[in-house]
């Protein structure tokens, strides 16, 4: 029930900022990541684990060593999955704003920022907007089929 009503005061923040331990930004983590592609969450000193963040800054007097560390995520869209594309099917594996997998048999890597995705295959790069269930790029698109 809480994480429900967490989940509802939050649903509409841009920019969340957190002054919490470790565990509890990890606990948290989930909740976060399912706010708008291109919600910005900024921490004061303690990290997300695994999630690195997209900036990083040591803020405050020169030798500071106790709470001068300021970091920023933004969450990213949600891509992980199968997508149909004119070149075949895309197919991402994501980590937070990292992404892999292959279009058609090439492998692709590449990155989320918002709801913008980036990725190369081969010596070709991809970048277009997520909206939905729909990527949306200059010479290119993708739908989602799983």
């Amino acid at each position: 029930m809480r994480e429900r009503a967490l989940n509802r005061t939050l649903s509409n923040a841009t920019v969340v900022t957190m002054f919490l331990l470790q565990s509890i930004n990890l606990k948290l983590r989930p909740t976060l990541l399912d706010l708008k592609p291109g919600t910005r969450l900024v921490s004061n000193t303690f990290d997300m684990g695994d999630w690195m963040p997209d900036e990083k800054r040591v803020i405050g007097p020169a030798g500071c060593t106790n709470w001068c560390t300021a970091m920023l995520w933004i969450v990213p869209a949600h891509v992980q999955g199968t997508w149909a594309t004119p070149q075949g099917l895309l197919r991402i594996r994501q980590s937070f704003q990292k992404i892999t997998g292959t279009l058609g048999t090439v492998p692709v890597t590449g990155s989320v920022m918002a709801d913008r995705v980036t990725f190369t295959a081969a010596s070709t790069e991809f970048s277009g907007r997520v909206d939905g269930r729909v990527i949306h790029g200059s010479n290119w698109s993708a739908t989602r089929i799983e």
